[in-house]
């Protein structure tokens, strides 16, 4: 079976660009998977800023890696994009049916509706998938919920305003997308899912799709290690993992440090993807009512997957404050470590633990649960220790890769039985 993806990352290419991808993506684990598997022929297109497009070789990894012009090219014609929020350009869809025609796949595979590259969906005439990722639909309702973009124009640095790199900025981009992602999800053939949120989504969002359940194979660096509790060390670590989205919840998380009373003196949250000084970090510290960095929270950037185990490992707990999710990553890779961890009951995240013996879930928004559910752990490691272990034992069986692959497989038979019964 032939099979091309589309892929937002290089993937395993990233080795063959010299470039470094911020936490790298659990589609090098499936990657990896598929690849494994003699009866796979794996084909990956992906997108980058370069004149031509072109097959990237790659001695370590069997799979064709395509690379396909990002428009436009030009400086100031990107600028122009970004600044007025342009709607994306459909030129690059002609070099996604060019690799198309070279691979001659037997089945196609999007990975999100966050990129045109399922655009392309109507002129295939092989059976299409896509991997359901996040969903900007929702995602733009929520995308406020914490801090107003309004409050987020004070904190930028003039110079990214002008550039058209502020959130504001970003935002305007974002809601072209929300547009591009409803007409996507109007002509969708099937979807992949692994939470009960996407699947109502798919059902309303779009009716005549078929949903498959699949879970993601996590990375490796964090199958390799077990996490152990911390005992008399004199401080308590909490770690957190999100990006720059103001639907990420920074400010719960500067809220949240205000309210654990005793606990203050010895806490340090280390927050992962956001660095100090950033817009979204001046917005969240305000909106949190706390102008200083002094409140134990640091906020350390980002970091590849295996510096990011060793950040977990070195924790005592770990926090995921969104506002909105699906199935967040950095959830269920602190699961499989066997970390005790608390969660806002949000989006898919409550199909991935159950609350109370996996981990705890607290309502959005909410600084308050969450520091109560916070010392509620602190003042008992036992019962911390425990919802560790339960979330390790779900997060191995859930987060198999080679059963993915195994599953993964099995669905794209389906699929191209049901083509074949159409014609």
């Amino acid at each position: 079976m032939r099979v091309l993806l589309f892929s937002n990352t290089p993937s395993l290419a990233a080795k063959s660009l010299n470039k470094f991808v911020a936490g790298g993506s659990w589609i090098e684990s499936l990657e990896y998977g598929l690849m494994a598997r003699p009866d796979i022929d794996l084909g990956l297109v992906f997108r980058q800023l370069v004149r031509e497009g072109r097959e990237v070789h790659s001695e370590d990894f069997r799979t064709r890696y395509f690379m396909v012009p990002r428009y436009p090219y030009g400086k100031f014609a990107r600028w122009v994009n970004r600044f007025f929020g342009r709607t994306p350009s459909t030129r690059p869809l002609k070099d996604y049916m060019r690799v198309v025609d070279e691979f001659k796949p037997d089945v196609v595979l999007f990975f999100g509706t966050e990129s045109d590259f399922p655009l392309i969906i109507p002129q295939l005439k092989v059976p299409s998938i896509i991997w359901f990722q996040g969903n900007l639909t929702v995602y733009d309702r929520m995308y406020e919920s914490g801090i107003p973009l309004r409050k987020t124009l004070f904190t930028e640095r003039l110079k990214d305003i002008l550039m058209g790199d502020s959130i504001y900025h970003n935002y305007l981009h974002f809601k072209r997308l929300v547009s591009r992602e409803k007409k996507i999800f109007s002509f969708a053939e099937n979807f992949i899912g692994r939470t009960a949120w996407d699947r109502r989504l798919v059902q309303v969002m779009s009716p005549q799709a078929t949903y498959y359940h699949c879970d993601e194979p996590m990375r490796q660096p964090f199958l390799e290690k077990t996490w152990t509790p911390w005992t008399d060390r004199g401080k308590f670590v909490i770690v957190t993992t999100i990006r720059g989205n103001l639907y990420k919840g920074l400010e719960t998380i500067f809220e949240t440090s205000a309210l654990v009373g005793g606990l203050k003196d010895l806490l340090e949250w280390r927050v992962i993807g956001i660095e100090e000084g950033s817009a979204y970090a001046k917005a969240a510290r305000k909106k949190a009512g706390l102008a200083s960095v002094e409140t134990g929270v640091k906020l350390i950037g980002s970091l590849a997957a295996t510096e990011m185990v060793e950040e977990l490992l070195q924790a005592d707990l770990y926090v995921h404050p969104s506002h909105i999710e699906n199935s967040p990553n950095a959830v269920q890779e602190a699961m499989i470590l066997g970390m005790p961890l608390i969660a806002t009951n949000v989006g898919g995240t409550p199909s991935l633990l159950v609350d109370g013996k996996e981990g705890l879930l607290v309502q959005n928004k909410d600084p308050y649960a969450m520091a109560g559910a916070i010392l509620e752990l602190f003042e008992d490691p036992e019962k911390a220790k425990k919802l560790g272990e339960h979330a390790r034992k779900r997060g191995l069986v859930r987060n198999d890769g080679d059963e993915i692959c195994s599953q993964l497989i099995r669905i794209f038979e389906q699929m191209c039985r049901t083509k074949d019964q159409g014609e």
